[in-house]
């Protein structure tokens, strides 16, 4: 009699997830057929560069086009796929792929320090509902696919900081060490995790579980292999006119905003979803996580009632998010300390750049989408309490619902043109 609801309630859970996978796919394949590639963030130069790899059978030289100081494997893999398409909109459709997959590596994490299906299921719902995810899959951009290396490395991490045997660190060191040094060559930003990951290894040293002097063997073999695999990258930016993106952010003088850029609050009672990235850094995150604040996707609409729910919710979801983190502790103190480091550093980077850039695209979360695993914990850990976890599924589902209504393309929008 026992068994029998608990079964039910398994399969309930499954095919949940399963018609929000299979939704979402729908919208990112739907999306991508008419999303013009040379929209987005910069659109034409990431399709330039994957269409000159296709054309010339090598890298252009870093400073050929506006995107091409990027690191090549985004391009390399969509020039791959054009072989059989013979059109850069295949990059688009791997977006979809990408999406799924990285929520997937953020599921697994959340089962190592859960061990509940039904916190897991909240925190992939959380992710597949966030607007600030699900404008990316049908652009042509090396985004989504920095973020999922981005995510990997730090689930090797909360992985790695749990080991009481040396076979396991060397595998989440493998681990770790492929994901930075493949996301390395997706995008030169991943260095943002750095702080988390030394964290992480000097966690694994405070633990004393492993000898010392493995320990210190595993981490410079860990050091010189990320090292020389990212040498490439470091030198073919020598190419570029002027210094590379690294060189331009530890050297730059600092932009001269008005005082209130930082703390202005006027974009709430203005209900402003779509121009508070031009005069905030508060409303410029809010807006990029919560709705398509930056036009990306959706037509420009002073108000738009399916925007204006997606950003309601937000004031509901991230102070859960909040709680929760503050009560993830219990789940462990090593993996808590960790989720909580990429959230602040994630923050501060966010606020560096800002401070470095006068661009109105800085005020967007999209360099630090590393952020979406500590909401993702977030949200899971406040699920711990039953009803937390109902609202919270409620909510969800109609961020998920509206979301999906909201990025479905239409045929006359000018994203299709």
């Amino acid at each position: 009699m026992v068994y029998l609801p608990k079964n039910i309630k398994s399969y309930a859970l499954f095919f949940a997830l399963l018609s929000i996978f299979i939704a979402s796919f729908i919208l990112g394949l739907h999306n991508a057929s008419l999303y013009k590639p040379k929209h987005g963030f910069d659109g034409e130069g990431h399709v330039f560069y994957i269409e000159y790899i296709n054309q010339y059978k090598k890298l252009p030289a870093a400073n050929l086009g506006w995107e091409t100081h990027q690191s090549p494997l985004y391009y390399i893999l969509g020039a791959t796929l054009m072989q059989f398409s013979h059109t850069s909109k295949t990059a688009q459709y791997m977006n979809i792929f990408i999406l799924w997959a990285t929520i997937g590596v953020v599921a697994i994490s959340l089962h190592k320090v859960f061990k509940n299906y039904r916190q897991v299921f909240v925190g992939v719902l959380a992710l597949a509902a966030l607007p600030m995810l699900n404008i990316f899959p049908p652009m042509v951009t090396n985004e989504l696919l920095s973020l999922f290396w981005i995510i990997s490395c730090v689930v090797a991490i909360l992985f790695l900081v749990s080991v009481t045997d040396e076979k396991k660190f060397l595998i989440y060191s493998i681990w770790f060490t492929l994901s930075f040094a493949l996301g390395f060559w997706t995008k030169v930003s991943i260095i943002m995790i750095l702080p988390v990951s030394i964290s992480g290894y000097v966690l694994v040293f405070i633990r004393k579980k492993i000898r010392v002097s493995t320990y210190f063997t595993i981490l410079i073999g860990v050091i010189l292999v990320i090292s020389i695999v990212s040498a490439p990258i470091l030198l073919r930016s020598k190419d570029a006119k002027g210094p590379s993106n690294i060189v331009k952010v530890i050297t730059t003088k600092p932009y001269h905003h008005s005082p209130d850029f930082y703390y202005r609050l006027d974009w709430i009672p203005k209900v402003d979803m779509y121009n508070t990235q031009y005069y905030s850094l508060i409303g410029g995150a809010w807006n990029s996580f919560w709705s398509d604040g930056h036009n990306a996707v959706t037509p420009f609409v002073k108000f738009h009632k399916k925007a204006f729910i997606l950003w309601c919710l937000g004031f509901v979801l991230l102070p859960t998010c909040l709680y929760g983190l503050l009560k993830l502790k219990k789940y462990g103190k090593n993996e808590a300390l960790l989720i909580n480091i990429l959230g602040v550093s994630m923050l501060l980077i966010y606020i560096y750049y800002n401070v470095l850039s006068g661009h109105y695209s800085a005020a967007r979360l999209t360099y630090e989408m590393g952020i979406i695993l500590t909401y993702a914990f977030g949200l899971a850990s406040a699920a711990r309490n039953k009803w937390v976890e109902k609202i919270l599924l409620l909510l969800l589902t109609i961020q998920f619902t509206v979301m999906v209504s909201f990025f479905w393309i239409l045929p006359w929008w000018f994203v299709t043109r």
